[in-house]
């Protein structure tokens, strides 16, 4: 005679990378994979999705570490940072920090699938996930909410893969542009690299019109010469920026994290690597009650306040990056700025190490 299955503990809602890192993480602490109810898709990755590059912070490649095979994925051993037309610039290093890579670009896919063969060794195949009334709902992707705290940037985000001609050399270049970022990633392939170019609206909308070799003629005037010939390596496409932060994270029985919780502006790449942070301290925090025999709802709010810090931080970061450096007339102070970052280590290392790790 078997025995029955635990009663479900925890529901994930989403399918993305944070949901499943989330439940991962539940694993780690005790939970069995009977308790927690699990959105799983069978086949491939969305076709909107499937051409998504992701930037992974060192803090995230760590965590990731913990319960998923590495992803083929390129290191960041250098970020290089300037403002268009001004002579400052700054440049993190690796090295210097004497870390392994500031962090890691990887296509969604690919994280997608290495977090996926780590579910197939614990859960139910999908046709096999049962239906959940579980205490505790985790809403891990999706929408922030009917009422989020809202900013518009005026932006628009034209995304697309760039062969280069010179080996990128595990470089990443964020060029601040009179109307925002426009930022060239280094890929797995040496000859090839994720592009993030975000300028006004119709900006943007303009040039994912043109054709792939005048764009890259228009991105190679704008970006300059370092990497050599430039050429349009993808489809290319569009994606309004603005910043949602939900102003509610928990409930009785149901808490947001990751891009239901927030959705960031992509300088600096700091939205998944939030999200990741919220997986590991929620799974941490009802692990936490488990082990001290609370009732799980109770870990809710504890989890909001320990992540309060470094959520804020993060998105006012993001918002001041995206919003000052559009600013073009202070791009003169700007460029002294970075100069003179480059030239302190000790302040290069505590911004660095914020990137990488978040506020601890």
């Amino acid at each position: 005679m078997t025995s029955p299955a635990p009663p479900r503990i925890l529901e994930v809602v989403g399918s993305g990378p944070v949901a499943a890192a989330f439940a991962l993480f539940a694993l780690r602490q005790g939970f069995a994979p009977d308790e927690i109810a699990l959105e799983r898709h069978p086949g491939p990755v969305p076709a909107a999705l499937a051409g998504r590059v992701l930037a992974l912070s060192l803090g995230s490649t760590q965590l990731l570490s913990r319960i998923a095979a590495a992803p083929r994925a390129a290191p960041i051993l250098s970020v290089d940072v300037s403002v268009l037309g001004h002579p400052g610039r700054t440049r993190l290093r690796a090295e210097e920090l004497g870390v392994p890579a500031l962090g890691h670009v990887l296509r969604y896919p690919e994280l997608m699938r290495v977090l996926g063969d780590a579910l197939d060794r614990h859960f139910a195949s999908p046709a096999e996930a049962a239906p959940s009334d579980a205490p505790i709902r985790v809403h891990a992707e999706g929408d922030t909410g009917p009422d989020p705290a809202l900013r518009v940037f005026d932006q628009t985000a034209l995304l697309a893969e760039v062969g280069v001609e010179r080996a990128h050399g595990a470089v990443a270049y964020e060029c601040f542009t009179a109307h925002g970022p426009l930022a060239l990633l280094p890929l797995p392939e040496a000859h090839r690299c994720s592009l993030v170019w975000c300028d006004r609206p119709e900006a943007s909308e303009r040039r994912a019109r043109l054709s792939p070799e005048a764009l890259a003629d228009e991105l190679r005037q704008t970006f300059g010469a370092t990497l050599g010939r430039l050429t349009i390596a993808s489809p290319v496409a569009c994606w309004p920026m603005a910043r949602r932060m939900r102003r509610t994270l928990c409930t009785a029985r149901e808490v947001w994290i990751g891009n239901a919780a927030q959705g960031l502006h992509p300088v600096a790449g700091q939205g998944l690597n939030l999200g990741l942070r919220d997986a590991f301290v929620l799974a941490q925090a009802l692990g936490d009650a488990r082990a001290h025999d609370r009732a799980p709802a109770e870990a809710l709010p504890a989890y909001v306040r320990a992540r309060a810090a470094d959520r804020d931080a993060t998105v006012a970061l993001t918002d001041l990056l995206a919003r000052v450096f559009a600013l073009a007339p202070l791009h003169p102070l700007q460029s002294v700025t970075l100069g003179l970052l480059d030239v302190a280590a000790p302040m290069r290392a505590a911004v660095a190490r914020r990137f990488m790790f978040g506020r601890r």
